[in-house]
């Protein structure tokens, strides 16, 4: 095999890995809902955002650990630094299922036991993702990755329809198993190479902080299912567990563009005056314009298909295509500040965006209670919920951009 196409192949595989949780997800809603229902999906994905927002601190920040240490690791100990990590995933995934019950109690979640192991299965497959994109076996991880979604299929296809609560089982009894399998192998190479190695002094507090990190920056969409599930019911849970999936999967593409920006833009940073960054970053923000407009016709065109001839009861749901677009403007306002994100992150700038994040996150949180206390519940609350989603991506962007023209007002004054 030629040096190019070996490289194109390792693209296309790096790709595949990347895209493969957001398109297994959206077949997972598919597959719920046409086995099981719009109702029992929006309960289900209600417990699936419950278990990822817990998931944070089990899987999410022990995830970017990994990515940290393991790829350091001295030679022949990635196995002991690994199993020395997911002591410490354990202990977190313990802690986080504690709350399920009292969640449950509250009516936030329908099923605690599968959503714990939901969690757990979750948990073990983030983790062992990250570890294979941290050793780079990305083939390893395809196979893996088509295993899993074989499974959750075939689980959902011949048992679903008589057995709803497989929504949750089809995906957490395979992930569990391949986590505990994959735990049991560690052990055993781990053993070879001298024992899990000890973890380092505030492993737990970095991994915590990294874990609300994320929460910050995507609580806001993390949120929405289980508050639509509140004033509206579980039918326009799946509704908008469906919408927010197809949403999830177009955000791979310019994510993927302003990553791949990323080394390039570092080189100018470093070398190079103000106008070439500007330069850049003008460059990246017409390239993501195109992108990200091309994408936003795609999806109108597809939910014009799907509402006008599929058969999907969710579709016609009342205020659905209202909901739909709401999503995708938020989709699209929330793209526009990729440029400035993407200089913050070269200049390795994290307290602006953790300010603005924190703030917008607050603004959001108070005016969707807002609307739970204050809005009739049904549509008109959920539409409530979207506009304040869209209003509080809006009021991010401007104070990401002001954050950044005072940070660097030669660059984007």
């Amino acid at each position: 095999m030629s040096r190019d196409l070996t490289a194109l192949v390792r693209r296309v595989e790096v790709l595949a890995v990347t895209a493969a949780p957001g398109g297994q997800r959206l077949l997972h809603f598919m597959l719920v809902q046409m086995a099981c229902g719009t109702e029992a999906l929006g309960r289900f994905a209600n417990d699936l955002a419950i278990a990822m927002m817990l998931g944070l601190f089990s899987a999410v920040g022990w995830s970017a650990l990994v990515l940290a240490r393991v790829p350091v690791a001295p030679a022949g100990r990635s196995a002991p630094v690994m199993l020395g990590l997911a002591r410490g995933v354990a202990v977190f995934t313990a802690l986080a299922c504690l709350p399920l019950p009292l969640l449950a109690w509250g009516g936030w979640v329908f099923e605690p036991g599968w959503t714990a192991l939901l969690l757990a299965g979750w948990t073990a497959y983030t983790v062992a993702r990250h570890y294979g994109l941290a050793l780079g076996a990305y083939r390893v991880l395809l196979v893996v990755e088509t295993l899993v979604v074989a499974l959750l299929a075939a689980g959902l296809l011949i048992f679903g329809r008589a057995h709803p609560v497989m929504a949750w089982a089809a995906f957490a009894v395979p992930t569990a198993l391949l986590g505990a399998l994959a735990v049991l192998v560690l052990i055993r190479r781990a053993r070879d190479q001298g024992g899990a190695a000890a973890l380092p002094a505030g492993s737990a507090r970095t991994a915590a902080e990294q874990a609300a990190l994320n929460f910050v920056s995507g609580g806001m969409s993390m949120i929405l299912v289980p508050c639509t599930v509140q004033v509206a019911g579980e039918a326009y849970g799946g509704l908008v567990a469906l919408i927010g999936s197809v949403t999830s999967v177009l955000l791979l593409f310019p994510r993927a563009l302003s990553f791949n920006a990323l080394p390039a833009l570092a080189r100018v940073v470093r070398q190079q005056g103000a106008a070439d960054v500007r330069a850049l970053l003008d460059a990246l923000r017409r390239t993501l314009f195109r992108v990200n407009s091309g994408l936003t016709l795609v999806a109108v065109a597809a939910w014009g298909l799907m509402a006008g001839v599929g058969e999907r009861p969710a579709f016609a749901l009342a205020g659905a295509t209202a909901i739909f677009l709401l999503q995708l403007a938020s989709f699209y306002v929330g793209q526009l500040v990729l440029p400035e994100a993407n200089y913050l992150q070269t200049v390795e700038e994290t307290r602006l965006p953790l300010v603005v994040n924190l703030a917008s996150l607050g603004l959001f949180v108070v005016a969707c209670g807002g609307v739970m206390l204050l809005v009739p519940k049904g549509v008109d609350a959920v539409l409530g919920l979207f506009a304040v989603l869209l209003g509080a991506t809006f009021a991010r962007n401007l104070l990401l951009r002001r954050a950044v023209l005072h940070r660097a007002p030669e660059v984007f004054a």
